[in-house]
């Protein structure tokens, strides 16, 4: 017998595929685009269907989750009542037999929004590209409306996939049986599905191979997000995202020189390494944008958005991966966008010297 039980833990935020263009194709005209116009779509639907998998990934373990799930079983008098009764049963008890997390998204099924926020991101990147000296890492630009094809890990380049709304979907299947004879087993299947409120997603991972060798598998692709209550959330997501997925090299140059310093004695002793490091990473990231930003919406946009830009800043602040944040921007801004990232790329490790309050890098 399988029985599905699907519970939601905190809701947040046909099908063809546009025709991919380069973002670096050739420099088109550049656009001024209605504050109003673009705000209007952005603030506009909020959709959390039709669901299209992006990414599965079996075997994936959720241990703040997990316990959530056996507590809701534990707690279900009523599912467990049915359990038993079905299996003829004294006492039933019950074992974790998989898990996996998949990454789903809306596809943005708006034409008219679809081609003005494609126009928008190829112009964003491109002028970030230009302020920036760094290279183009899109394959291409294009609004999700199917299931894209399979793509190799970190070959050819990064594919930008605009969608509507993105979410994280936890699932674990529970055997459940007789204590005195489990021979005949029900199924049951969780889901807790998350939409998340990322506006933008790019991956990598870190893998350890023989001899603790230290890897770092990339994403062929990243997620743009269309809609959000904060426009400048949207309209800085190209920007950000081409700059996470520019500056990564460096990051995972500096977490590698970390754990071969002090090569971990356990997985979970990574963690707080990959954790540091990305708030470095979103630190220069941050400090970047905060410099490149407003010259570049007040090129591309007829109204200001300071107002919204403040507020996003400020909504930052509250996240552990924003910690050095303010210190990045000073830095950056102190420095300059060019000398930063030599700097970055060349020393990270400077660089993080350089953000951290002096208590906490003397306590280090």
């Amino acid at each position: 017998m399988h029985r599905r039980v699907c519970r939601a833990f905190g809701l947040l935020f046909v099908c063809r595929l546009l025709v991919a263009v380069s973002a670096a194709a050739s420099n088109p005209a550049q656009v001024v685009f209605d504050t109003d116009h673009l705000v209007t779509f952005i603030q506009g639907e909020n959709l959390e269907a039709p669901l299209v998998l992006l990414d599965d990934s079996v075997g994936e373990f959720d241990a703040r989750l997990n316990q959530a799930n056996r507590e809701y079983l534990n707690g279900n008098k009523s599912l467990l009542t049915q359990i038993q009764s079905r299996l003829a049963a004294e006492s039933v008890s019950f074992r974790l037999a998989g898990s996996s997390k998949r990454l789903l998204v809306v596809p943005e099924r708006r034409e008219a929004y679809a081609v003005l926020f494609e126009q928008y991101c190829r112009q964003a990147v491109a002028q970030a590209l230009a302020a920036t000296q760094l290279p183009d890492p899109y394959v291409a630009i294009a609004t999700l409306r199917e299931p894209p094809p399979p793509q190799a890990n970190g070959s050819g380049g990064v594919t930008a996939y605009v969608v509507h709304n993105i979410a994280d979907e936890y699932i674990e299947e529970y055997l459940f049986f007789d204590r005195q004879n489990d021979r005949t087993k029900i199924k049951i299947q969780l889901s807790n599905r998350v939409f998340t409120g990322r506006i933008g997603s790019y991956t990598s991972r870190l893998t350890f191979g023989a001899q603790s060798q230290i890897e770092f598998v990339h994403e062929s692709y990243t997620l743009w997000q269309n809609s959000a209550r904060n426009p400048i959330n949207v309209l800085v997501a190209p920007v950000e995202e081409t700059l996470h997925i520019a500056l990564r090299t460096a990051t995972e140059t500096a977490i590698r020189q970390v754990l071969r310093q002090a090569p971990p004695e356990t997985i979970e002793a990574v963690q707080p390494v990959v954790d540091e490091w990305m708030a470095v990473e979103e630190a220069m990231v941050g400090g970047l944008v905060a410099r490149l930003m407003p010259e570049i919406l007040g090129r591309l946009l007829k109204g200001p958005l300071q107002k919204e830009m403040a507020a996003a800043l400020a909504q930052r602040e509250v996240h552990a991966q924003y910690r050095y944040l303010d210190e990045g921007i000073r830095v950056v801004s102190e420095l300059g966008v060019r000398p930063a990232i030599e700097l970055y790329t060349s020393e990270p490790a400077r660089f993080q010297r350089m953000i951290r309050p002096a208590e906490m890098a003397a306590a280090m």
